[in-house]
């Protein structure tokens, strides 16, 4: 049997080295490029769900507490306001004041509201937008138009369905449909947007022109 010899062990040349250290660097770049896409996509689509989760849950609220529900929604602050419209019926309507709210919900600064539209109706970004949720199911229609500021083309739909309560974040901005119609008050306008801190009316809509309601279980 042929003997064993023991040799230096072969290295790498710098050629190699220099050959490894450019595919990493290329690696590096390449993910760091990608993140630049992938991060505001992650960014908007988390808020536009947070935003359909917050217009549920003001739904849910009106219908539990039987008690109609006003949101303001103010792009300058980026924030989503909920107030009690009226008071609880075991509490006095002399010192029940519907301006403070009970619960403030604020967005990113990087996801910014271009506009909204209130059934056919475009509300700027300059004007706080107004969304009623009555005990009877029954809640003002509105999209919010979002988009990151990173990127024009980063834009989201989010559809809140007067007739369902039901919320849809969609890709890119979408045009209202035809049964986005405003519920009237009995006074004949429910309010869409309003200087901030105004109050608007707590009325409750008009069997005559709401949409269908759902029923309480």
């Amino acid at each position: 049997m042929a003997a064993l010899r023991d040799g230096p062990a072969r290295g790498y040349t710098l050629i190699e080295l220099l050959a490894v250290m450019a595919i990493i660097g290329l690696t590096i770049g390449l993910v760091i490029a990608r993140s630049d896409s992938i991060v505001p996509q992650f960014e908007i689509q988390r808020e536009a769900g947070d935003m359909a989760q917050t217009l549920r849950d003001a739904r849910n609220r009106a219908i539990i507490s039987d008690r109609v529900i006003r949101m303001e929604v103010d792009a300058q602050n980026r924030e989503m306001r909920y107030y009690y419209d009226e008071p609880a019926p075991d509490e006095d309507p002399l010192t029940f004041s519907s301006a403070q709210p009970f619960t403030v919900r604020t967005w990113g600064e990087r996801i910014t509201l271009d506009h909204s539209c209130i059934g056919r109706d475009v509300v700027s970004a300059n004007e706080v937008l107004v969304l009623k949720f009555w005990p009877e199911g029954v809640c003002t229609p509105v999209r919010l138009y979002l988009q990151h500021v990173k990127s024009s083309g980063l834009q989201y739909t989010v559809q809140l369905n007067p007739l369902t309560g039901l919320t849809d974040v969609t890709r890119g901005f979408v045009e209202p449909e035809f049964y986005e119609v405003k519920p009237t008050t009995p006074t004949g306008v429910t309010p869409t947007a309003m200087p901030s801190g105004q109050a608007p009316s707590s009325s409750r809509p008009t069997s005559s022109a709401q949409p269908a309601a759902t029923p309480k279980k």
